[in-house]
């Protein structure tokens, strides 16, 4: 029997920084939130500077209060939920992709030890800034957006010399300005209280950090004072995953950053993030991706196009093309080839019609398709999978959990259609 309290799950974001190109370091966005949020696993880090509000924030089990010039440090597979809101809460988000900072720390540090400076951010994910503070750490992000442009606004701003390294360098000195912060600080709980931690969210971390070894559960268990049970299950309660399926979403996101930041064989590459060797690699990496690794890199290190207000009928033409097709086996180099566009002008036409990128879109469809036959037909779930167009059950599993916070089961068993 099937049962998954949808409470107990935690959805994983995606492992990119921007939504319309994958190959970008950082975005910079603002957002608003009027109400408690469900919990959250980041796969990229980031920072939240709060403009205006109040409430509360958990993270990794940890409670925290937020109000205007808090600034808060995730980094990657922190579970963060925001739990109580006072006054709606208005703040920056700068997401980065520290894994490629970490590949760059010989460049900084002769002495390798230069993302050492990481870890006051781990154990002190939340500091009030000063007014001084704020004016600095408004500047630096203020110096990316002017860089990078507003996420939502599908903004490109034009490209400039030497620009990669600029937003590298404005990065570092954020995440320097913080680390010295956080030296000035004293770091006090909510309201004076102590509470009791739970460090079962470092089990991700745990994982991610140990990726390219053969991390068993068995070595797991003696890591946290756990049995392999427990954890193989707090895992599935929180993710919907399996450990062997969690080992391998954080292989593949590794694997995405090499084959678009490097120019690394696909053999050391596999070596790096765990796989056995390339042929491996190559098979979960084209099942789970819908690409083989050489077509990713060929595509995701194509040369950037700046996106103009063209022939709004061809956005037109790209959408309809996917809510015809996207039961076919469909991918976006379809759409390059037969549009003669490029993957950015892709997505950012999308997200301007419908405010999903391909993938996002893609997976819609296919699981509001999905949930529809559930509940008006008796065919096997791996049929229903198949037939909108998923070439595998755990593809079709994981996209259904991200999109409707319970398994496809669970959903045709408690959930009834209105009409």
């Amino acid at each position: 029997m099937e049962i998954m309290k949808t409470r107990d799950l935690r959805e994983i974001q995606e492992q990119y920084c921007s939504s319309y190109d994958k190959r970008k370091l950082c975005s910079y966005d603002v957002e608003f939130i009027d109400g408690p949020t469900k919990p959250l696993i980041h796969q990229q880090s980031r920072f939240w500077l709060f403009l205006s509000g109040k409430g509360s924030i958990t993270i990794n089990g940890n409670l925290y209060n937020v109000k205007k010039n808090t600034l808060v440090a995730v980094m990657p597979w922190d579970t963060t939920t925001i739990d109580i809101i006072k006054e709606p809460l208005h703040f920056v988000k700068l997401v980065y992709n520290s894994d490629f900072l970490t590949n760059t720390r010989d460049q900084y540090n002769i002495n390798h030890e230069f993302f050492s400076i990481i870890n006051p951010m781990i154990e002190h994910p939340v500091i009030d800034l000063t007014s001084e503070e704020e004016k600095l750490i408004t500047s630096i992000m203020n110096d990316i957006k002017q860089e990078v442009g507003t996420e939502s606004l599908y903004d490109v701003p034009k490209e400039r010399a030497l620009s990669e390294l600029y937003v590298i360098n404005k990065i570092l000195e954020l995440i320097v300005a913080y680390v010295r912060i956080v030296a000035k600080v004293d770091m006090k709980r909510i309201d004076g209280k102590t509470y009791e931690l739970d460090d079962r969210p470092t089990i991700f971390k745990y994982i991610y950090s140990h990726i390219s070894k053969d991390v068993s559960l068995k070595s797991l268990s003696e890591v946290f004072y756990m049995s392999e049970s427990s954890i193989s299950k707090y895992i599935l309660d929180v993710t919907g995953l399996s450990y062997t399926n969690l080992v391998q979403e954080m292989r593949i996101t590794k694997t995405v950053d090499l084959l678009t930041y490097t120019d690394m064989s696909l053999n050391d590459v596999a070596e790096l993030v765990g796989f056995s060797d390339a042929s491996h690699l190559i098979k979960v990496f084209t099942s789970r991706m819908n690409l083989s690794p050489s077509q990713y890199r060929d595509i995701y290190k194509a040369k950037d196009h700046i996106f103009k207000e063209k022939d709004r009928s061809l956005s037109f033409e790209i959408l309809n093309y996917i809510n015809n097709n996207y039961t076919e086996d469909i991918k976006i180099t379809d759409l390059i080839d037969k549009f003669n566009i490029n993957y950015v002008d892709v997505n950012r036409s999308l997200l301007y019609l419908v405010e999903m990128n391909f993938d996002e879109l893609l997976h819609y469809l296919r699981i509001n398709k999905s949930c529809e036959l559930l509940l008006t037909s008796d065919d096997a779930i791996i049929d229903i999978a198949a037939s909108v167009g998923y070439n595998n059950i755990k593809t079709y599993t994981r996209n259904f959990i991200r999109l409707k916070n319970m398994t496809p089961g669970y959903f045709r068993k408690n959930i009834s259609l209105h009409d």
